[in-house]
């Protein structure tokens, strides 16, 4: 009898724990660095880059709208279709103009929804939507031969999904996910069930990989075997490569010239 009156305790303080702990991450979700963050540029905010640079807007269906900005090459071989990390606008991105610059390339930066100039909320689906419509409007301006995608960090998960829906020349995955651990965890996710997670997206980045038809090249560092680059290594094909960086950290693998070297290597 003890034991029939003492499941229904036992179960009460499980569920009130529960929803005291969900309640607690959901109150410091924002302060999470691993959550998507809000980065909001006034819509008047006015570019100021140097060279041939040409500001965009991608009207989406739902209302929203990205931002973009396209930096000219000289002589252009062909564009980079740039996806940044979870964090910062074009004007902190716009560094990595020059690199491409200088190999030939076009590259376009475009702001994700609740960043920059980029209006709308933010979903996991108008996430591949938006980074569709961009690729789109690239290739009205260029061949799809011509067209490099690049992603890193979060936007490598953007990038692997837009390769598995295309068929872009090349698609370059540098230390996709973030420093912090990965705001689109699957395991995480589930400890929230039953109710909402609180942690961002789920993307399916292995799938894409094995489902995109063109190269696939992915970049990492060694800071970490268990990193969404190394569970992706055993899913590329005989066409796609892998690089490890030695040395390099997720924040210094950009600028790292091992990097850099491979990046040359496989434009040129």
């Amino acid at each position: 009898m003890k034991t029939k009156r003492l499941i229904p305790i036992l179960v009460a303080v499980g569920i009130t724990v529960y929803l005291g702990t969900y309640a607690f991450l959901y109150s410091i979700k924002d302060e999470q660095g691993n959550r998507f963050k809000e980065y909001v540029l006034p819509a008047t905010y006015s570019y100021e880059f140097e060279g041939n640079v040409e500001e965009l807007s991608f009207q989406a269906e739902d209302g929203g709208v990205l931002n973009g900005v396209l930096f000219k090459a000289d002589s252009a071989k062909g564009v980079i279709c740039f996806w940044k990390g979870n964090g910062g606008t074009i004007k902190e991105w716009a560094q990595m103009a020059p690199q491409f610059l200088k190999l030939h390339y076009d590259i376009l930066i475009t702001d994700y929804r609740e960043q920059g100039k980029s209006k709308g909320k933010i979903t996991i689906e108008n996430f591949y939507s938006d980074a569709q419509l961009v690729y789109n409007a690239l290739k009205d301006k260029y061949s799809e031969n011509q067209i490099m995608i690049v992603g890193f960090s979060l936007g490598g998960r953007i990038a692997a999904h837009l390769a598995a829906d295309n068929f872009p020349k090349m698609t370059i995955l540098i230390d996709a996910a973030s420093a912090t651990g990965d705001f689109s965890d699957r395991f995480l996710a589930t400890l929230y069930a039953p109710l909402p997670a609180v942690i961002g997206f789920t993307f399916q980045t292995e799938k894409d990989v094995q489902r995109s038809k063109s190269p696939v090249i992915v970049i990492g560092t060694d800071e970490n075997a268990r990193s969404v680059s190394y569970q992706i290594r055993p899913l590329l094909k005989e066409k796609d490569k892998f690089f490890e960086i030695k040395g390099a950290t997720h924040g210094t693998i950009l600028n790292h010239a091992a990097t850099q070297h491979i990046l040359e290597n496989l434009l040129k």
